[in-house]
């Protein structure tokens, strides 16, 4: 069922007006066509799950929602009237609000000011009611199920996930009529999941309208009272998750049949690449003995503080280890920084495009070329030519999508900015690549373009360390798997031997002997 005749038949003839409603948008940036007679309607208490991958507009058409840009043709009325906001703040002012993905906490200030900026408490005096606002933070804390985060902390030193949920209470505090959430559970644990979709349920049942962009289609179609999907900038199907499956939404988001049926390979050599015997990182990691072979795609698993990242950090040289010994190629390795992993041909591809990966003021050239200057520099000076001769071949290569690569790299999608990344790292020829939650916040169809690009480098040698909180994605990409807990490993397992729940019990296998 797709269009309004599934809007109809869930809501039924004496349905509510919509909260919103977008008849015709469209929108273009010069001559690229973003958005093509896009129409939808929600309704109050109801959720609407946006689904699209990189590019399709999304994005586009919630900023066109939200204030932050205006359509080129089309009409949006909002609570019953036609509307076009000139601004954000117009937005805010009229019932909406527009958490982003990209995190927006000031880290200087506690969490409690940044829950009630722009309208602090004061005191007749004049002086900030840190009180009232430690008061008032925690109820709003509590809301989103963040009652772990203390409203007296630096916002700065919360992680991204903890961030995200102070971004999240802000916005709810507000009391919208209308809630967008940007990908709001890509950073979260479980728990904090759980919490977050407790939220949702209870914000529904108050009368918001709530649109719900995200790449966790699990979480959509368990959350969602409508699936949208968006492709190329126009709507190709409105379903009820009832009455439809997670394959069927990944067609109509890339147009293809399922894209995750990958075969296992063959791992031909029966060379060592990589070989940790007791490495101990204090605090974090404890004895960790393992051997990579050479084209081997080897996963790494765990819940979050288990030490996947940490691991990853030791082997390149950016985190000191306490004990214990590395290998390279049967050579000992012991790097003092990334740059000297570096020059021993380890490359990483670190977790978080946005805040390690990108560098957002420059171009996609400079971008894919930065760890690599050396290669098309002649006494110290760089050649453009060779520049854009060797960025543009990696960047065919890999099937990057973009107007020319001497735009802003901002100016990609998600999964486009994480191949040129993918393309920096591949330039600097490595032997050893290690991949921190590489597909993190891209589409369905650009995470299979990136498992194609990590199974062809494996294929011609390249060895490869992947460490993914993505059970689906071990399961798709990796030859073999060790399982951390707690910063230990609990067990590695074959191909042949992975299935979720094996993996899963050897992940929480250190947690059960404390309980």
């Amino acid at each position: 069922m797709t269009g309004g005749a599934a809007y109809s038949e869930a809501r039924g003839s004496s349905a509510a007006a919509p909260m919103l409603h977008l008849d015709g948008i469209g929108k273009s940036f010069g001559p690229v066509r973003v958005l093509e007679g896009v129409s939808l309607s929600v309704a109050p208490g109801e959720v609407i799950g946006l689904l699209g991958e990189n590019g399709a507009g999304k994005s586009t058409m919630m900023n066109i929602v939200a204030g932050a840009l205006q359509p080129d043709a089309g009409e949006l009325i909002f609570n019953g009237r036609a509307v076009q906001f000139a601004s954000i703040a117009e937005g805010i002012q009229k019932g909406i609000a527009f958490v982003h993905q990209e995190l927006s906490v000031v880290g200087a200030l506690s969490v409690a000011e940044n829950l009630f900026l722009g309208r602090m408490k004061r005191r007749g005096t004049g002086l900030l009611d840190r009180r009232a606002m430690r008061d008032g933070a925690r109820g709003m804390l509590e809301a989103v199920g963040a009652t772990g985060i203390d409203p007296d902390a630096p916002a700065g030193s919360l992680r991204a996930g903890e961030q995200q949920l102070v971004e999240i209470a802000r916005a709810a505090a507000r009391k919208p009529k209308l809630l967008i959430l940007d990908e709001p559970t890509s950073s979260l644990t479980p728990h904090e999941v759980e919490g977050f979709l407790t939220f949702v349920r209870r914000a529904r049942a108050e009368g918001t309208a709530i649109i719900f962009i995200t790449h966790r289609l699990e979480e959509a179609m368990s959350i969602c009272d409508r699936l949208l999907v968006l492709r190329n900038g126009a709507v190709v199907s409105d379903r009820l998750p009832a009455e439809t499956s997670k394959e069927q939404i990944i067609s109509d988001m890339t147009g293809k049949a399922a894209i995750f049926d990958h075969p296992a390979r063959t791992v031909s050599s029966a060379d060592v690449a990589l070989e940790l015997t007791g490495l101990s990182v204090p605090h974090l990691l404890d004895n960790i003995s393992l051997t990579v072979r050479r084209g081997e795609i080897y996963g790494l698993f765990g819940l979050v503080g288990a030490g996947r990242t940490e691991l990853l950090e030791a082997i390149c040289g950016a985190r000191r280890i306490g004990a214990g010994e590395m290998r390279l190629n049967g050579e000992p390795l012991a790097p003092k920084s990334p740059a000297q992993a570096l020059g021993r041909g380890i490359a990483l591809v670190p977790e978080g495009r946005k805040t390690a990966g990108i560098l957002p003021q420059h171009s996609v050239r400079r971008n894919a070329s930065v760890s690599s200057l050396r290669s098309v520099a002649s006494q110290g000076v760089v050649s453009a030519s060779r520049e854009a001769s060797a960025v543009g071949a990696k960047l065919q290569a890999l099937r990057v999508r973009m107007e020319n690569d001497q735009r802003a790299i901002t100016t990609l999608s998600g999964g486009n900015q994480q191949k040129v990344i993918f393309a920096r790292t591949l330039l600097t020829e490595p032997t050893l690549l290690l991949l921190d939650e590489p597909t993190h916040g891209v589409d369905v169809g650009a995470k299979a373009e990136l498992y194609d690009i990590v199974r062809a480098a494996a294929d011609e040698g390249l060895t490869v360390v992947v460490a993914s909180s993505e059970l689906p994605e071990i399961l798709a990409l990796c030859d073999r798997v060790g399982i951390l807990s707690k910063g230990c490993l609990a067990g590695v397992l074959s191909r042949e031997e992975m299935d979720e729940a094996h993996i899963l019990r050897l992940a929480f296998s250190e947690h059960e002997k404390e309980a």
